[in-house]
């Protein structure tokens, strides 16, 4: 089945190619029979129609992220929330089973799967599926791992940078002693 689609993805790439040069070479040929004052005005038009259909969908893509910007935050938020109930105490991880989760933390995480589902991005539920591994694990170290790619993933499907973050920094932060992932 992979190879079938390889072969037709390559087949109809290369058509593509083909007709792509056919279409430059041949205009290209049209431009040069033309009058120069024809063919720079044409030339002209034909780049600002570009430009306005690139602008116009770029501000489309903008304002769709911007749009579903406040679905995720909300989606995020309560993946927070559930860390720092954690964190603070108010769930015992060692304790908790499949079958004896509270209601409450039942809810919790069928809500925060369903944003996920509906508005993360692929890397953030990617991020989320090796969360949820590590914490089977109970490696404590690799659970601190994981969750700092979650809060990168998040990051970045929110438009921010991590460019000049070190792997662990987001961690850190919540951290009593911050040298302590080192």
């Amino acid at each position: 089945m992979y190879k079938k689609q390889l072969i037709i993805g390559l087949i109809t790439s290369a058509i593509l190619l083909g007709l792509g040069w056919l279409f430059i070479s041949t205009s290209v040929a049209w431009l040069k029979s033309l009058d120069s004052a024809v063919a720079a005005s044409l030339v002209t038009a034909a780049l600002g129609l570009l430009g306005l259909w690139y602008a116009q969908w770029h501000s489309k893509s903008r304002d769709i992220a911007e749009s579903h910007r406040e679905s995720k935050i909300a989606v995020y938020s309560t993946f927070f929330d559930l860390v720092e109930k954690f964190q603070a105490g108010g769930v015992e991880a060692s304790n908790l089973g499949e079958s004896n989760l509270p209601d409450w933390l039942r809810s919790d995480f069928a809500k925060l799967n369903r944003g996920l589902i509906l508005w993360a991005s692929p890397k953030v539920i990617k991020a989320w599926l090796h969360f949820r591994a590590a914490t089977m694990e109970g490696d404590g170290r690799n659970i601190l791992i994981t969750m700092d790619q979650m809060y990168r993933a998040i990051r970045e499907d929110l438009g921010n940078s991590n460019s000049s973050l070190a792997s662990g920094d987001l961690i850190r932060i919540g951290l009593k002693d911050p040298n302590e992932l080192t």
